[in-house]
């Protein structure tokens, strides 16, 4: 596969993962609503950190694993397509709910950043906790990025992986932290949801598919 296609399939796999409501989201999203634009974009730039963490230790580290047993590689692109699928599957179940913000994937970093307001310091390292302990990150990163980008990759090429993710990243969460400070923006969240949830399940469970079965 040349650079070109690799970083595609990067792409593809990397933005539903990231733009799919979860614990970092209802941290951006609650502080730009309850605080300040620019406690907002401290988490975004907190959580963007430690996700570009990650992928990096994903994509130096656990390849090298995977390059010396074949098996293993197989076998972790069965589970993690599994795992995307399930996740497209459970963000269609969840757009059956009420059309009401979901509060129930608040991270304790969430509900600690609704207790202490904007005046509270540490929204950076707020949103660097949440992302490190936010375990649909955790499983992205350390299974579905590695079964996605071969191991046998140039450095260059796994470099800007790392890179594009973290435009991606960027791009994403400081987006919902401008666009949630409008409380109309909320307004209409609440109303779309169901929809977005349809539309990015569609896209999870097609991938995941595709990817368990790819060799």
């Amino acid at each position: 596969m040349n650079p070109a296609a690799t970083l595609g399939t990067v792409l593809l796999a990397y933005l539903p993962a990231a733009v799919s409501p979860g614990p970092n989201f209802v941290l951006i999203a609650h502080t730009a609503a309850a605080g300040t634009r620019r406690a907002a974009v401290a988490v975004a730039l907190g959580v963007v950190a430690a996700g570009g963490v990650l992928a990096a230790v994903a994509v130096f580290g656990l390849g090298g694993v995977l390059a010396r047993a074949p098996w293993l590689a197989a076998a972790l692109r069965v589970v993690c397509g599994g795992y995307l699928a399930w996740l497209g599957v459970r963000l269609w179940w969840q757009a059956r709910r009420s059309k009401r913000p979901d509060r129930g994937e608040e991270s304790p970093s969430t509900r600690a950043a609704a207790l202490d307001g904007d005046a509270a310091p540490g929204h950076f390292r707020r949103g660097v906790v949440s992302n490190l302990t936010n375990p649909k990150a955790a499983a992205f990163f350390g299974s579905v990025l590695t079964a996605t980008l071969p191991p046998t990759e140039p450095t260059a090429v796994k470099a800007a992986a790392v890179a594009l993710i973290l435009v991606i990243s960027t791009a994403w969460h400081l987006s919902v932290a401008l666009l949630f400070s409008a409380p109309a923006t909320q307004r209409w969240y609440a109303h779309a949801k169901p929809t977005l949830n349809r539309v990015v399940g569609s896209i999870l469970v097609v991938l995941g598919v595709i990817l368990a079965v790819t060799p």
